[in-house]
């Protein structure tokens, strides 16, 4: 007799085998837990060096959409929640469904041209909700046109320049040619001129020649 209860020596040697494999149970438990917490640990560092955008911050379609950015997120390259009013646009507009399925159809190297694409769309339909991006498109081709118009007229001006200036130097090309064969006959004929008359040179003497003794007899001669 234990007290006023009375227990069996069989009955107490079950309870501590008991009590033993109880408390063996908790230690090993907790020794699992002790050596999962770390490894959860260096899990969650690697997820976080991997997708610390979705980990820690949920992109601006999540955000928005008030759901958990998974690591696979398909807006989150997209779409920076530093950034929330790209999403808001382009959701109010297109839809996140929408958005989602164009993105996907679209080749990976080009998703993110084709997001800014969907960004600037929406944008546009939000400021005009009649023509959207078609207005800013035929404004553009407009002023294209007119600017294609006037260079053009430019280039034309400038070839009319060219022509006048072309046309400018050969006149004076010409003229000057024809100055310098004007010299040189003249000169031709001056030079014939002097030599074709060795008569008429001679005949004019000099006043020493004619007033010679022999020269006035041979005249005076000639007369009688």
């Amino acid at each position: 007799m234990l007290g006023k209860f009375s227990y069996s020596p069989i009955l107490i040697v079950h309870f501590g085998k008991l009590q033993r494999e109880t408390f063996g149970l908790l230690d090993s438990n907790s020794r699992k837990i002790r050596r999962t917490e770390p490894e959860k640990g260096a899990r969650r560092g690697m997820l976080g060096s991997q997708g610390q955008g979705n980990s820690s911050t949920p992109c601006a379609a999540c955000k928005l959409l008030r759901r958990r950015c998974a690591q696979e997120c398909p807006f989150s390259p997209y779409f920076s929640p530093h950034e929330p009013q790209k999403f808001a646009c382009v959701h109010k507009i297109f839809g996140a469904s929408n958005v989602s399925k164009m993105l996907m159809e679209v080749p990976e190297a080009q998703r993110a041209d084709a997001a800014s694409s969907l960004v600037y769309e929406a944008n546009a339909r939000i400021r005009d909700p009649v023509y959207g991006c078609m207005g800013a498109i035929s404004a553009l081709q407009q002023q294209a046109q007119s600017l294609q118009a006037e260079l053009d007229a430019v280039r034309q001006e400038i070839m009319r320049y060219r022509c006048h200036e072309n046309a400018v130097a050969a006149v004076m090309v010409a003229g000057y040619q024809q100055h310098n064969n004007d010299r040189s006959t003249m000169s031709g004929q001056l030079s014939s001129q002097n030599s074709g008359s060795p008569d008429y040179c001679n005949s004019v003497a000099s006043p020493s020649r004619v007033a010679t003794p022999e020269a006035k007899e041979r005249y005076w001669a000639s007369i009688n």
